[in-house]
């Protein structure tokens, strides 16, 4: 829920600096980045005080999708097939993973696309998927062209005849799918990586412009196939690696940093005081303080655990 009501409220992205992971042979296409931009924003908001508000991106949002949809190999298909995004709870990350979800369902040009919307289990699987329904029942323009089946956690879009559904590692029988967009949700909760592998290894090699949007918060589990996607990310960022499909985007504090300091909280908490309340957070970190049982560790959700103030 967002706490300012509005877009003129919302922190929006000034101005748009190309990711500095585009290579020398790709280029940034702003009319293909503002229609992926102007179909989320005609989306709505479908939860709380903000019920049927225009989603207007926040600014740390816009920058991602304009990465990711914008950055053009010289054929015009995306550089980028892997997102990993890993941010704090509250950041608005489900609403935002729900409509890149229904973009490459209804707005991306593939015929017969199939969209999945991981997960470890069936319950964190409909979360995004439910609020997917929502906007589409909230959108004159898309609910005219979509079948929902709630109960087999399935859209369709018709004109394209394309699907997205929601499947979890708990439920058998994923074989045999034809990705054109995987939106994985929590991938720290996964207790393996099988499920994993199997929805994203080769089952895209058949779509020209797929894409493989992975959005978490951090873990705790150090052997997991999450914090191998973290660790790659971080390599990539800080120059160790190069791999010019992935996208890399980590919102943590350092384990050096001063976990009661303000400034710390933003670094892990990008939607601080639009989505997240910063009177909560400091509410939580002077238990925190008070209760040391419930202080931040270094060994806590990988980055000294200032993703536990975010609430």
């Amino acid at each position: 829920m967002l706490l300012f009501r509005g877009g003129d409220d919302i922190r929006k992205l000034k101005k748009y600096t190309p990711t500095k992971f585009m290579l020398p042979t790709s280029h940034y296409d702003k009319d293909e980045a503002e229609f992926v931009v102007n179909f989320i924003q005609s989306l709505s908001h479908t939860k709380g005080d903000f019920f049927k508000e225009p989603f207007i991106l926040i600014d740390w949002q816009e920058q991602l999708v304009r990465d990711i949809f914008g950055t053009l190999k010289p054929d015009g298909t995306r550089q980028f097939t892997t997102a990993y995004v890993e941010i704090s709870k509250k950041s608005g990350k489900t609403e935002l993973a729900a409509a890149i979800a229904l973009y490459m369902l209804c707005a991306d040009g593939e015929q017969r696309a199939e969209v999945y919307g991981c997960a470890a289990d069936r319950d964190q699987a409909s979360l995004v998927f439910d609020v997917a329904c929502d906007m589409v029942r909230l959108s004159k323009a898309l609910k005219q062209f979509c079948d929902i089946k709630p109960s087999r956690k399935t859209i369709h879009f018709n004109p394209t005849n394309s699907v997205y559904k929601a499947l979890s590692a708990d439920v058998a029988g994923k074989s045999g799918v034809n990705v054109s967009a995987l939106i994985f949700d929590e991938l720290w909760v996964q207790k393996d990586r099988k499920f994993f592998d199997m929805m994203t290894k080769g089952t895209s090699d058949a779509r020209k412009n797929p894409l493989h949007f992975i959005i978490t918060t951090a873990g705790t589990d150090t052997h997991s196939i999450c914090y191998e996607l973290h660790q790659k990310a971080k390599d990539i960022i800080e120059g160790r690696k190069v791999d010019p499909t992935f996208y890399p985007v980590i919102y943590g504090a350092e384990d050096d940093d001063d976990w009661t300091d303000e400034a710390v909280w933003a670094k892990a908490n990008p939607s601080l005081n639009i989505t997240i309340d910063i009177e909560k957070v400091r509410a939580a970190c002077e238990s925190a303080k008070m209760m040391p049982k419930n202080r931040p560790s270094a060994g806590c959700r990988w980055r000294n655990g200032i993703c536990v103030l975010s609430l």
